[in-house]
């Protein structure tokens, strides 16, 4: 019993720690945690993602089954159905539920039969069913941009097709299980992307890595399942347990350590071993230190006594960002353009210019309502640089930003187009202008900032008025989204060769990658991006321009080439046979597809756009609108009218009908090429059934910046031309009974731009003599270059 007494009276007196316990608490510690760590990360994370991903598998191939069976008696409801031998019949109570069901005789498969008309994907479907007997169903969009469910089955004299709306089968998606994770279902035809149809509500968090796939027999859906986080959890050995007994294995050590200490508190075992047998010196250094310190303190006081005196202190250059932040009243007014803001980058557009116009326009879009601006840019040299300046002065407006990246201009126009909350946004672009150029283009509530507010815009930045806050900042990737959307709205045929040109521009990766989803089989030319534009001007308006992409095509035997400007808002295309197709004929095209369709709608087109376009639009019931040329006056007239489609010479091509109405030059050339696969004919065969005129392209005639607008307004007052109605809407348009010509002013560059057209050669040629020779009256230097 005095025994027992006594030891614990030892261990009341042993302190709680010591000195000596410290290194092999450590030790203990990196044993037991350091191989817990080594123990879950190298071995137990390894067989929990195993786990995860045979449970999420088995999930996944579960849930196919399941789908498995509705495709399975819809089948064979399908094969019950009595032969039809008529249109538009509909559901009985022996047919699948809420199906609608057409036959279709042999001559009667071809695109816009039936009704609702079949397309391309449908007329397929059909024929294959007489081929094949029963072909995989397929969901397909219908006219109004909706899924439906469609199976064909052959029948005697013709074919059988059933549709259904989509929510017959997501009745059965809603009987799986979704309390376990997401579910997706994605659609993949041979040689296609997967394109997503349908995606269960979000409850929580997923585990991406787990996700697990698997096919629906007999048809052409994938189902990807994303287990939650509590599923990931319950099938696997949770790291708590793993680290919760390593602790366990530390405490114990720590006891164990603490036991072997001296209750003196004296030297312990592992420290007696380790001691060696010398003595300390005072101060705890050795003799052989003691001896060297004067030597050390002499080489230090040298070293002191040699070294260089400090120099002279210099005065310190000004920061870059305190020259970006000093306020300046000297913007110059002529970068203030009709519908954007261009100049030379560095010099007229610069750093502090881009953070200035940020706050400007933080301000209005405040003040506008708007909290958030989108932000893109082009591939220029100066434009990462300026948008960077740019978004800090919008963020010290106190209004947020959103980065859309490096993007086409259309690209931001469909991001402020789709967004619930910010359809605001500026993109930083000189658009087809030299490499040296650099700009912005302004979208505010919807609407392009052009004219008169642009001129309010710099007033702001003269007075120095500015909001002032802290916005936040975020990056958005909406590449995706754009490419999903053209792709569920444009159906092409087979496979077409195109050849995209594009000028080393913003749209260097995008085109191809879009068209290849398409369907076609692309060949790239100039699509690596590069500010310094070293192959040829971004502009496609240009017929010098086009040189390069005329022979890639003819040399590919392609069956289409489309060029795109420096950030892709505008389009020229090339026929197989190198034919160039200027706007004006391509807004023909569309406008007889989509007045077929839409009859009466307006139609939209600048003074520099064919005679013929006006004609054809009135032929097909549409109402034609001259108006001002430029991409802003144009989307404003649009919005004003109402109009499906707008389109100007120099390439910006305005769609509404099943799109945004902003000009996309990518959208058009999927369009035109919709065209070509619906009519079952080549460019060149389209071009030929178009109303023909004799014309030049656009002529810029070269003049000083300051004296081109003047030079217009005399032309008007002084100019003679007999026998001629003169529209003054935009510069000054000449019409005579067999043609007419075009002086105005560009509001791109310091220029005066021309164009001419007539009935036949003979008037082309006078037309051009008799504007030429009024030019020449009122500056005798003035000479049309030839075309």
């Amino acid at each position: 019993m005095a025994s027992n007494n006594q030891s614990a009276n030892q261990s009341a007196r042993k302190p709680l720690w010591h000195s000596s316990l410290t290194l092999p608490a450590l030790f203990a510690a990196a044993v037991w945690l350091g191989g817990s760590h080594l123990l879950m990360t190298k071995v137990i994370e390894g067989r929990n993602t195993d786990s995860v991903q045979r449970a999420a598998q088995q999930v996944a191939d579960n849930h196919a089954l399941q789908l498995q069976q509705f495709f399975a008696q819809r089948l064979q409801q399908l094969r019950g159905l009595k032969p039809l031998r008529k249109s538009s019949i509909r559901s009985t109570a022996g047919e699948p539920s809420q199906a609608s069901l057409q036959f279709f005789t042999p001559e009667q498969l071809h695109v816009g039969a039936g009704q609702p008309p079949l397309n391309f994907a449908l007329v397929d479907l059909l024929k294959r069913s007489r081929e094949e007997g029963n072909p995989k169903p397929e969901f397909l969009r219908d006219g109004q941009n909706q899924w439906q469910l469609y199976s064909a089955r052959a029948e005697a004299d013709g074919a059988l097709l059933v549709s259904q709306p989509f929510d017959v089968f997501e009745r059965a998606l809603r009987q799986l299980d979704l309390s376990a994770g997401a579910i997706q279902i994605n659609q993949q035809f041979p040689d296609g992307p997967a394109r997503s149809l349908w995606s269960s509500p979000a409850e929580g968090s997923e585990v991406q890595s787990a996700a697990a796939s698997a096919a629906v027999p007999g048809t052409y859906l994938k189902i990807v399942f994303t287990p939650s986080s509590a599923f990931a959890a319950n099938h696997s050995i949770p790291a708590g347990l793993v680290y919760g007994i390593a602790l366990l294995g530390l405490l114990g050590s720590l006891f164990g350590l603490w036991k072997l200490m001296p209750a003196d508190g004296g030297a312990a075992p592992w420290e007696k071993a380790a001691r060696g047998s010398r003595a300390p010196t005072k101060a705890g250094l050795r003799k052989e230190d003691l001896q060297k310190t004067p030597a050390a303190s002499e080489n230090v006081s040298t070293a002191v006594a040699t070294a260089p005196a400090p120099a002279a202190p210099q005065a310190e250059e000004p920061d870059r960002g305190d020259l970006m932040r000093t306020p300046s009243t000297e913007i110059p007014a002529h970068v203030f353009r009709a519908y954007d803001i261009r100049g030379v980058a560095g010099e007229e557009i610069n750093e502090p210019f881009a953070y200035q116009l940020g706050r400007a326009l933080g301000s209005i879009a405040k003040q506008s309502g708007q909290d958030v601006l989108l932000v893109g840019r082009d591939g220029r040299n100066s434009s990462e640089l300026l948008r960077d300046c740019l978004i800090e002065g919008i963020l010290e407006s106190g209004c947020d930003t959103v980065d859309l990246g490096l993007v086409p201009s259309p690209l931001l126009y469909f991001a402020c187009a789709r967004s619930k909350n910010a359809n605001s946004g500026v993109m930083v672009t000189a658009s087809h202008n030299p490499a040296e150029y650099n700009g912005f283009k302004i979208v505010m509530k919807g609407r392009p900032l052009a004219e008169e507010k642009l001129q309010k815009l710099r007033a702001m930045m003269q007075t120095i008025q500015f909001a002032s806050g802290q916005g936040s900042h975020n990056f958005q990737d909406v590449s995706g989204l754009y490419i999903d959307e053209i792709f569920n709205d444009v159906a092409l045929a087979g496979q077409p060769r195109i050849v995209i040109d594009a000028g080393n521009g913003a749209t260097s990766e995008l085109a191809p990658e879009l068209f290849e989803q398409l369907g076609c089989q692309v060949e790239t030319l100039y699509c690596e991006i590069d500010g310094n534009f070293p192959n040829h001007a971004p502009d496609p308006s240009r017929p010098e321009n086009l040189q390069d992409l005329i022979q890639k095509v003819k040399a590919e035997g392609a069956d289409l080439g489309i060029a795109l400007d420096g950030d892709g808002d505008r389009v020229t295309l090339i026929t197989g046979s190198g034919r160039i197709v200027w706007a004006d004929q391509l807004v023909m095209l569309l406008a007889r597809d989509i007045l077929a369709r839409n009859p009466g709608s307006d139609i939209v087109f600048d003074v520099k756009s064919t005679r013929a376009l006006a004609n054809l639009v009135t032929q097909y019931g549409g109402r034609p609108i001259m108006w001002k040329t430029g991409h802003s006056p144009m989307k404003t007239k649009m919005l004003e009218t109402g109009a499906a489609l707008g389109g100007e010479l120099s390439g910006h091509i305005f769609i509404k009908d099943r799109w945004y109405g902003f000009d996309d030059g990518i959208y058009a050339a999927a369009r035109i090429l919709e065209i070509m696969a619906l009519r079952e004919q080549s460019l060149d065969e389209l071009l030929d059934s178009l109303p023909h005129m004799v014309n030049t392209p656009e002529i810029l005639l070269p003049v000083p910046e300051n004296a081109k607008f003047a030079l217009i307004d005399r032309l008007r007052k002084e100019a003679k031309f007999e026998h001629a109605d003169l529209n003054t809407i935009d510069g000054l348009r000449i019409e005579f009974a067999d043609g007419w010509g075009l002086v105005r002013a560009s509001n791109t560059s310091a220029a005066l731009t021309l164009r001419f057209e007539a009935d036949n050669e003979a008037a082309l040629a006078r037309i051009r003599a008799l504007v030429a020779a009024q030019l020449h009256k009122l500056d005798p230097a003035l000479a049309l270059p030839q075309v």
